[in-house]
């Protein structure tokens, strides 16, 4: 008989600001199966040539004609994030849980196709922070990418048709998040004192929500009235700072995996 189990991300909340509300993140189906498979989330056929990486171990594999892949026995000793793009699909990521055994824990995995007023700003790896962190910080021993700085910004375009709709900034994964928020999770040892504030998330230039969190698939509403239509828009990704420092400016260190900008 067929195991059926569900891998839940941890239930995203953010403190958000004027002109926006409170999020969830969402729940992430995985099946136990013979053999990993990508899927089409609609016709739950197997996709072909969807492309694997696990960035953090230097990992990159393809799936087949059914969808199907392998992944080599790798040690998990930090939550560790898988990536899945596929051309004509939305970007989607999931963090593998710490020892987790994902060569002999088989997976089964639901993309979506990409629609049309989708906006994809990242899938490659992003490091933000400053390079100094300690053993103790979130994912440590799994940044592989130099730091590009405390700040990452994106210009692009939005149609008049978006403000018709709901439109939300969604982040694949994000790992390395030193909060107190992550702390009480288990998801860093930073000593009691020592937290770094929240990420950032700005549009145009006003902040619209702050991520305190590890984890995948989290949402962040674009309040309508700030979107320029037909013109550039701008987001603007800012990590966190060590409240403990008193002599420098100390940024958190994390990694984000896939950025997208999706209307419902």
């Amino acid at each position: 008989m067929k195991k059926i189990f569900i891998l839940i991300t941890s239930l995203i909340s953010f403190t958000l600001c004027a002109n926006a509300t409170t999020f969830t993140g969402e729940v992430t189906k995985v099946g136990e199966h013979e053999s990993n498979q990508i899927i089409d989330a609609q016709t739950k056929q197997g996709v072909e040539f969807a492309k694997i990486s696990i960035p953090q171990k230097n990992f990159r594999t393809y799936s087949d004609a059914n969808g199907n892949f392998e992944l080599p026995k790798i040690q998990i000793t930090q939550d560790t994030v898988i990536d899945i793009e596929k051309e004509g699909y939305r970007p989607f990521s999931l963090t593998i849980n710490k020892g987790q055994d994902v060569a002999s824990t088989p997976m089964k995995i639901e993309i979506a196709k990409s629609e049309a007023m989708d906006v994809t700003l990242e899938t490659n790896s992003i490091h933000l922070g400053d390079n100094s962190f300690s053993g103790n910080s979130a994912n440590a021993s799994e940044f592989k990418l130099p730091s590009g700085g405390p700040y990452y910004s994106k210009d692009f375009i939005m149609t008049q048709n978006a403000k018709k709709s709901s439109n939300y900034l969604v982040i694949g994964s994000i790992i390395g998040l030193d909060t107190k928020e992550a702390k009480l999770l288990g998801q860093n040892r930073i000593k009691t004192g020592a937290y770094s504030t929240p990420t950032e998330i700005f549009f145009n230039g006003q902040k619209i929500g702050e991520v305190k969190i590890n984890g995948d698939n989290q949402k962040i509403k674009i309040p309508n009235p700030l979107i320029k239509a037909d013109a550039r828009n701008q987001i603007t990704i800012k990590t966190g700072v060590n409240t403990s420092s008193r002599t420098r400016i100390d940024y958190d260190d994390i990694e984000i995996v896939n950025l997208s900008v999706l209307s419902e």
